[in-house]
C-alpha cells in the first residue's frame, strides 16, 4: 500500500524545499518539489493580478504567461496568482532554472496531481509526458513552470522535448491551464493558440517599493521612496539591498543613509533561491551573454535612443550589418527591447528599451560616440524645415531627438541652436514646460568657457522667458538676473538691454511697477547709447504698459506715441501695429471707446497687411473688449469668436484660452451665466494644460464671478480662494488684490458685511502699496457698497467720494460715472433727492459721452423711480446698484441694491489683453 503523507508548499527567503513523503511498506520515498516564492512581502501589481486571474477563470485560455527582464518580479507575480487562484482540482509548481528534464518534471507533476505512485513508477521516462497530458484532460488542473528561458537555446529553440509537449497541450481541448514565467519565449510563440502573455516591463511604484523595504525590515524613512526610485522599483534590487542591510546592521540601524556610498545599487550582492552572491546586474548579464554577436552589437547601438525607434532608425546606427524587424523582434522575445502596439506614423513597427536596460547596456557597451553622431545625422536629415499651424509637439520630435544626442555628447553650443530652432513653435502652442525642460537641461549640464558665455546667457534668458510664460515670475527673475550678470561681465550691451527689458516684463507681471519702470528705463538708456532704435521703441512700449497699470494714462499714451513714431520711422510694421494696440488699451482705460476702437482697427489693418495672424487675433480681441464696454455685446461676441477661430487655426493655445475667457466675460455681462461657466471651464482646461498659473487664476476668477451671479456663493468663494492661492504662490500682488476684492464682494452678497469689509480693506492696502490708482479707486467704491449694505450711509458716501476723486484725477470717466451712481443710491436712501438726482444726471451725461447706452437706460430708470412718491420701501432697494468697473476678470462688480443680473456692470478682461500685449513685447525683446 502506498500512502501520500503530505505536501508542504511554503517557500522562504532561506530557500527551503517542498518535500513529498511517500510511505511504501517499510521504505520512505522522498521526492523533492520546488518551493513557491516567498509571498509574505508581496507588493502592488494589482492590475496585472486582475488580468491574469481573469484569464485563468475564463475557461478558454490554455496558456497564461508572464515575461520580462530578469529581476523584475515575474516569479513572485506568478507565484501569487498560483497561490490565490481557486477552481482547480490540484496545482503543481516547477522551477526549471537548472534545466529540469521534461520526464523529471512530468513525474513530479503526476505525483502532486494525485496519480498513484505505483502507476508512476511503472512508466518509462519517455511515456511520462504523454501520461501527464492525458491526466490533464481528466479535470481542471493548474501547471506552473517558472524560469522557462532555461529550457531554450541561445537561438530560441526548445530543449528536452518541451516543444512537442507545449504543442500537444494546446491540442488537448482540456480545462487545465499552463502558467508560465520566462525572460524569453521561443520564436514560435506567435503561433501559440489560446494563450495570453503579460509583459512585466516596469518595477514597483516608489510607494510600493518603499513598503517592500519596510516589510523586509529596513527602517521606515521618507527616503525609502527615493531609494525605490533609484532602482526603478526593481524588486530583486530592493530585496538584495534589504538583505545587505540586514546582514550588515542590527535592527534599528538599518537605515537608507548606509547606502549613500554606493553609486550603483544594482551591483549589491546577496542570495536568493537557488542562487548565492548574485546582483541584479548579474541577472541582466546572463541575458546579454546569450546574444549572438550581431544582436549584441545592434542592442549596444540602439541603446542610445531615448524614445521609440524603428528598424530604419536602427539601421542608420548600424550600417555595417543589415537590420530588420525580425532582428528587433528577436530582442523583444528576449525581453531586452519591447515592441509597441502602435506602429509609427509611416506604418512601421516601433520598439523601445526600458530605462533600466538602456542604462545597463550603455555601461557595458563602452564608447557610444559614433552611435550618437549617427543618430544626430539621421534625425537632423529628417527634421521638419517648417511647422504647420495644426502641428502638435510630435512635429518637433526630430529636433528634440537631435538635441538629446547633442547634449549626450556634450555639444552644448549645437544643442542650444537646435533648441532655439523650435522655441517659437513651442511658445505659440503653449508648450512652456517643454521649453523649461530643454533649456533646463542645458543650464544644469553646461559649464561654459569664456567664449561660450554669450550663448549661455541666451540660454538663461530663454529659460527665464519660459518661466515668465508659465506665470512663475520669481523663477523667471532669477534666470533673467543671471543673463544680465553674464551680459555685464562680457560687455554685451545688446544682451544686457534685452535682459533688462525682460526683467521689466517680469516685475510688471508681479504688479511691482516701479521696479518694472526702473528696468525699462535702464533698457531705454542702453538702446539709445548703442543706437538700437527697435530696442528703444520696445522699451518705450514697456514703459507705456507700466504707467498704464499705474493709472497714469497721459504718460502711458505719451510713451506709446513715441513707440509708434519710431516704429514708423524705421519701417517696423509689426512694432507700429503693437504700439497702436497699446494706445487702444490706454484710451480704453480712459473710457474713450471710439478712440480705442479706432486704434484697434488700425492695429487690425496692419496685422492683416503683413500677415501677422497672431497680431490680427489680438487686435480682434481688443475690439471685442471695447465693444463689450459699450454694452454692444453681439459685436463683442463676434470679435472674440473671430479671435478664437484664428487662435485655433494657428495653434495659439494661450490665445485660445484668452479668447474663451473673454467670451465667458461677455456672456456673464449678458446674464447668461451657464454659458459663461462653460467658456471659463474651457479656458481653465487649456491654462492648466499649458501650465500658465496666471491664466489659471484668471479662469478660476471668471468662474467665481459666474457662480456668485447665480447666487451659489460657496462655489464662488471656493473658486476665488483658489485664485488667491495662486496669486500668493506666484507673487502676483495685483492678482492677490483682485482675488481679495472678489471674496469681499461674495461675502457681502452673503450678508457677511464685516468679513466683506475686511477683505476689501486688504485689497485697498495692496492697491496703494503697488501704486495701482485704478485698483485703489475700485476698492474704495466696493467698500462704499459694503458700508451701504450695513446701513452706515455716511461711511458709504465717504468711500464713494474718495472713489470719485481718484477717478477724476486719473481721467477714468467710467469709474467717475459709477461712483456718482453709487453715491446717488446712498443719497436716495437718505431721502436727499436733489443731490441724488444731480448725481444720476451727471452720471447719465458721462455714459452718453462714452456711448454706453445700456448704462444711460439704467440712469433713466433710476431718475424715474426717484421721481415717484416716497413709500415705506427705500428707493435704493427698488432699483439697480452700480459699482466701479474692475480691470481683472477675477473680481465681480458689486450690485448692493439689487440681485437682478440685468443691472450688473460687466467685467471686462483688461488683464488678459494686457497679457497679450506683454507677450508681443516679449517676442520683440527676445
Amino acid at each position: 500500500m502506498v500512502e501520500k503523507i503530505g505536501v508542504v508548499n511554503q517557500g522562504t527567503v532561506e530557500n527551503q524545499q517542498n518535500i513529498i513523503t511517500i510511505q511504501e511498506g517499510q521504505k520512505a520515498l522522498l521526492i523533492y518539489s520546488d518551493p513557491l516564492p516567498d509571498l509574505r512581502y508581496f507588493q502592488g501589481r494589482q492590475e496585472q493580478l486582475g488580468d491574469m486571474t481573469t484569464w485563468l477563470k475564463d475557461g478558454t485560455t490554455a496558456i497564461v504567461g508572464v515575461r520580462g527582464e530578469g529581476g523584475i518580479g515575474k516569479t513572485t507575480l506568478v507565484g501569487k496568482v498560483f497561490a490565490d487562484c481557486l477552481g482547480f482540482a490540484s496545482k503543481f509548481w516547477a522551477d526549471v532554472r537548472t534545466g529540469t528534464t521534461l520526464s523529471a518534471m512530468a513525474r513530479r507533476a503526476l505525483l502532486e496531481l494525485d496519480v498513484p505512485l505505483d502507476q508512476v513508477q511503472a512508466m518509462d521516462d519517455k511515456d511520462l509526458p504523454q501520461r501527464l497530458l492525458r491526466h490533464l484532460q481528466t479535470g481542471r488542473y493548474l501547471l506552473a513552470i517558472d524560469n522557462m528561458e532555461s529550457l531554450l537555446t541561445p537561438e530560441g529553440e526548445w530543449q528536452g522535448g518541451y516543444a512537442d509537449f507545449l504543442r500537444d497541450f494546446q491540442q488537448l481541448g482540456s480545462q487545465s491551464v499552463l502558467l508560465l514565467a520566462s525572460r524569453e519565449y521561443p520564436p514560435q510563440y506567435f503561433g501559440w493558440r489560446q494563450s495570453e502573455w503579460l509583459l512585466l516591463d516596469e518595477g514597483l511604484s516608489p510607494e510600493e517599493g518603499a513598503a517592500l523595504l519596510v516589510a523586509l525590515e529596513v527602517e521606515d524613512d521618507p527616503a525609502l521612496v527615493s531609494l525605490a526610485q533609484r532602482v526603478q522599483g526593481n524588486p530583486l534590487a530592493l530585496t538584495l539591498v534589504a538583505g545587505w542591510l540586514r546582514q550588515e546592521y542590527r535592527p534599528g540601524n538599518r537605515r537608507v543613509s548606509h547606502l549613500d556610498p554606493f553609486d550603483n545599487l544594482f551591483q549589491i550582492r546577496g542570495d536568493r533561491p537557488y542562487e548565492t552572491n548574485i546582483s541584479a546586474e548579474d541577472v541582466l548579464t546572463w541575458s546579454l551573454d546569450r546574444l549572438p554577436e550581431p544582436l549584441r552589437h545592434l542592442l549596444n547601438q540602439v541603446s542610445v535612443f531615448q524614445n521609440e525607434f524603428t528598424a530604419e532608425m536602427a539601421a542608420a546606427l548600424v550600417p555595417e550589418q543589415p537590420v530588420t524587424d525580425a532582428d528587433l523582434r528577436d530582442l523583444d522575445r528576449r525581453s531586452l527591447v519591447q515592441e509597441l502596439a502602435q506602429p509609427s506614423a509611416t506604418g512601421h513597427l516601433q520598439f523601445r528599451l526600458q530605462p533600466r536596460i538602456r542604462e545597463f547596456v550603455q555601461r557595458q557597451a563602452g564608447d557610444l560616440t559614433t552611435a550618437h553622431e549617427r543618430a544626430i545625422g539621421y534625425f537632423w536629415s529628417h527634421r521638419r524645415q517648417q511647422f504647420g499651424p495644426t502641428d502638435s509637439q510630435e512635429a518637433a520630435k526630430e529636433h528634440l531627438e537631435t538635441f538629446y544626442h547633442e547634449v549626450q555628447l556634450g555639444r552644448f553650443n549645437d544643442a542650444a541652436g537646435t533648441a532655439i530652432g523650435c522655441t517659437k513653435f513651442f511658445d505659440l502652442r503653449g508648450y512652456y514646460t517643454a521649453l523649461v525642460d530643454l533649456y533646463g537641461q542645458l543650464y544644469r549640464q553646461w559649464q561654459p568657457n569664456q567664449a561660450e558665455k554669450q550663448n549661455f546667457a541666451a540660454i538663461c534668458g530663454n529659460l527665464g522667458n519660459a518661466y515668465w510664460s508659465l506665470g512663475q515670475y520669481q523663477q523667471a527673475i532669477d534666470y533673467l538676473q543671471q543673463t544680465l550678470a553674464i551680459a555685464q561681465e562680457i560687455g554685451d550691451r545688446q544682451v544686457e538691454a534685452n535682459s533688462l527689458g525682460n526683467l521689466g516684463n517680469a516685475y510688471w507681471s508681479l504688479g511691482q511697477y516701479p521696479q518694472a519702470i526702473d528696468y525699462r528705463q535702464q533698457q531705454l538708456a542702453i538702446a539709445r547709447e548703442i543706437g538700437d532704435r527697435r530696442g528703444e521703441a520696445t522699451s518705450l512700449g514697456g514703459l507705456g504698459n507700466a504707467y498704464r497699470s499705474l493709472s497714469q494714462y497721459p504718460q502711458a499714451i505719451d510713451y506709446h506715441q513715441q513707440w509708434l513714431a519710431i516704429a514708423r520711422e524705421i519701417g517696423d510694421r509689426r512694432g507700429e501695429a503693437n504700439s497702436l494696440g497699446g494706445l487702444g488699451l490706454a484710451y480704453r482705460s480712459l473710457s474713450q471707446y471710439p478712440q480705442a476702437i479706432d486704434y484697434h482697427q488700425q492695429w487690425l489693418a496692419i496685422a492683416r497687411e503683413i500677415g501677422d495672424r497672431r497680431g490680427e487675433a489680438n487686435s480682434l480681441g481688443g475690439l471685442g473688449l471695447a465693444y463689450q464696454s459699450l454694452g454692444q455685446y453681439p459685436q463683442a461676441i463676434d470679435y472674440q469668436q473671430q479671435w478664437l477661430a484664428i487662435a485655433r487655426e494657428i495653434g495659439d493655445r494661450q490665445g485660445e484660452a484668452n479668447s474663451l475667457g473673454n467670451l465667458g466675460n461677455v456672456y456673464w455681462s449678458l446674464g447668461q451665466y451657464q454659458q459663461a461657466i462653460d467658456y471659463h471651464q474651457q479656458s481653465l482646461v487649456i491654462e492648466r494644460e499649458i501650465g500658465n498659473r496666471q491664466g489659471e487664476a484668471n479662469s478660476l476668477g471668471g468662474l467665481g464671478n459666474a457662480y456668485q451671479s447665480l447666487g451659489q456663493y460657496p462655489q464662488a468663494i471656493d473658486y476665488l480662494q483658489q485664485t488667491l492661492a495662486i496669486a500668493w504662490e506666484i507673487g502676483d500682488r495685483r492678482g492677490e488684490a483682485n482675488a481679495l476684492g472678489g471674496l469681499g464682494n461674495a461675502y457681502d452678497s452673503l450678508g457677511q458685511h464685516q468679513q466683506a469689509i475686511d477683505y476689501l480693506q486688504q485689497t485697498l492696502a495692496i492697491a496703494r502699496e503697488i501704486g495701482d490708482r485704478r485698483g485703489e479707486a475700485n476698492a474704495l467704491g466696493n467698500l462704499g457698497n459694503a458700508y451701504q449694505s450695513l446701513g452706515q450711509y455716511q461711511q458709504a458716501i465717504d468711500y464713494h467720494q474718495q472713489h470719485l476723486a481718484i477717478a477724476q484725477e486719473i481721467g477714468d470717466r467710467q469709474g467717475e460715472a459709477h461712483s456718482l451712481l453709487n453715491s446717488g443710491l446712498v443719497l436716495a436712501k437718505l431721502g436727499q433727492r436733489q443731490p441724488a438726482q444731480e448725481n444720476y444726471e451727471t452720471a447719465k451725461a458721462l455714459f452718453e459721452s462714452m456711448g454706453q447706452q445700456h448704462y444711460v437706460q439704467q440712469c433713466d430708470t433710476a431718475l424715474s423711480e426717484l421721481a415717484q412718491p416716497a413709500d415705506n420701501t427705500p428707493v435704493a432697494e427698488q432699483q439697480p446698484g452700480f459699482s466701479a468697473e474692475l480691470e481683472n476678470p477675477a473680481i465681480p462688480e458689486r450690485n448692493p441694491a439689487s440681485k437682478s443680473h440685468s443691472q450688473r456692470v460687466p467685467i471686462t478682461a483688461w488683464f488678459l489683453l494686457g497679457l497679450g500685449i506683454a507677450a508681443l513685447l516679449w517676442w520683440l525683446l527676445r
